[in-house]
């Protein structure tokens, strides 16, 4: 009977101990993928004021329609972006998991619908451009991490971040 005892809390702290180790990998991956996105949206963020003014407004999708005014939202690949590029070439594996998007939105002019889709009467002099990284953790659960950034013609800049 003591070694039936015995048997079933060994058994039962072996399965404990393996729910440990199980959390504690899922945790490990969360905290790393958080890490590199962060570092991915800082970078983008560091690449965004080298950029000219002139370059920033000329961003695939910046140049307002007649009529419709800014694209409001880009996804950034290897392809159309240098500093993604540069991680996704650097880390093959890694760069498969994220999805990066570029928002834009004019603050300057003031508008009354913040949308960028606004017709605009004159070229913008202060945007607000919002980087968000989006991943699936090992247990498939979706996280995202956000960074906003104020640009002005005359180099204003401003970074917040929200995760």
């Amino acid at each position: 009977m003591e070694v039936a005892l015995a048997a079933t809390v060994l058994a039962l702290t072996l399965v404990g101990m393996i729910g440990v180790v199980e959390s504690g990998s899922q945790m490990l991956d969360l905290s790393r993928k958080q890490t590199i996105a962060t570092q991915i949206l800082h970078s983008e963020i560091d690449q965004l004021r080298t950029q000219s003014w002139a370059t920033i407004t000329g961003f695939s999708g910046l140049t307002p329609v007649l009529g419709q005014g800014y694209a409001a939202l880009t996804t950034l690949t290897t392809a159309n972006d240098p500093s993604f590029a540069l991680f996704a070439a650097n880390y093959p594996n890694a760069a498969a998991i994220f999805t990066l998007t570029r928002a834009v939105a004019c603050i300057d002019p003031s508008q009354s619908n913040p949308n960028p889709f606004s017709n605009y009467g004159q070229s913008p002099l202060l945007l607000q451009v919002t980087f968000t990284i989006q991943w699936k953790g090992v247990t498939g659960r979706s996280y995202s991490r956000a960074t906003t950034t104020l640009v002005g013609k005359d180099g204003l800049s401003d970074v917040y971040q929200k995760s």
